[in-house]
């Protein structure tokens, strides 16, 4: 009964975040219209930072006045250049010389990079269930956008640099994880959005790239979503997920953004879900049970009381 309750936060909290994280293709598809993409990047995370002040500035006040409480402030900044900068910088300017399709996939092994480093830093056990699930997803993930782009495609600077990108975010899994960092998920979320877009605007200087915001209502309300349901919300539940979660169990649920990319484009733009998006959902959802099946069937690392106390 125990194991019961600790595993349907987990669920909730994973589909959520991936749910919002797949949000973030559409709207960023829509505001990059009208804004750079370094520049976008740093609006966007710097106004979810501030999205999370009301709620976490007494939280932060009080832990100040409390001489006990040491911000570790060296590890969150090693997180906010990993999970914000690295991946937005490198994910947006790869994007200039590459497509989004193929961006898309090679942002989806993630989860492999992660099995990977989470046996060799965190010498999490990855059995053979979890190797052949998280192969299934990735296959999905390539039927779901299309073997022509890479058939067709080939591997210029624009796809290592999106190589990299992903790379940052595996690296900022498994950090995230290994740091033990002993504050909620929100005050992590809101120090390393703050680190990185901080990170992002200097880049973006330094680059030259002219300043702007959005020039429509409709693109404002895109642009909005993404600085705060797809970036403040998905960063917390994502981090309360990993607390919970194995690194290479949680990045497995990744495998969802491209599906639920597509399925809120054809919610939101009326464009059909082709037959190679349905098969490749399906293989998406086979290879998550194979991987979280495996995973449930190791012993917790938290109790649930330990788990709950986390969430704040």
């Amino acid at each position: 009964m125990t194991h019961d309750k600790s595993i349907n936060p987990y669920l909730v909290l994973v589909l959520l975040s991936t749910f919002l994280q797949g949000s973030s293709f559409v709207a960023t598809k829509a505001v990059l219209v009208d804004v750079q993409p370094l520049w976008l990047a740093t609006i966007r995370f710097m106004l979810a930072a501030l999205s999370l002040l009301p709620v976490l500035l007494p939280r932060l006040l009080r832990a100040r006045r409390d001489e006990k409480v040491s911000m570790p402030w060296l590890q969150l900044a090693t997180i906010g250049l990993l999970q914000t900068t690295g991946v937005m910088a490198f994910l947006n300017i790869g994007l200039t010389s590459t497509t989004a399709p193929m961006a898309a996939i090679l942002m989806a092994s993630n989860p492999l990079l992660v099995a990977i480093l989470a046996g060799v830093v965190l010498k999490e056990p990855v059995r053979r269930q979890a190797w052949a699930g998280l192969a299934i997803s990735f296959v999905g993930v390539i039927i779901c956008i299309g073997t022509g782009t890479i058939v067709n495609g080939s591997v210029g600077r624009g796809e290592l640099l999106v190589i990299v990108g992903s790379t940052c975010w595996a690296f900022a899994t498994i950090v995230s994880k290994s740091f033990k960092i002993h504050v909620g998920p929100w005050v992590l979320a809101f120090w390393q959005m703050s680190f990185g877009s901080i990170a992002l605007a200097f880049i973006a200087l330094i680059r030259g790239d002219q300043f702007s915001l959005p020039s429509s209502p409709t693109t404002w309300i895109y642009f909005l979503w993404l600085a705060i349901p797809a970036s403040t919300g998905a960063m917390g539940l994502w981090f309360a997920a990993l607390r919970i979660g194995g690194a290479v169990r949680t990045s497995g649920f990744l495998f969802l953004c491209p599906l639920f990319a597509a399925i809120i484009n054809f919610v939101i733009r009326g464009e059909l879900i082709s037959w190679n998006e349905i098969v490749g959902g399906a293989l998406i959802a086979i290879g998550i049970f194979i991987v979280t099946w495996q995973r449930q069937s190791l012993p917790s690392r938290a109790t649930p009381d330990a788990q709950l106390g986390e969430i704040q």
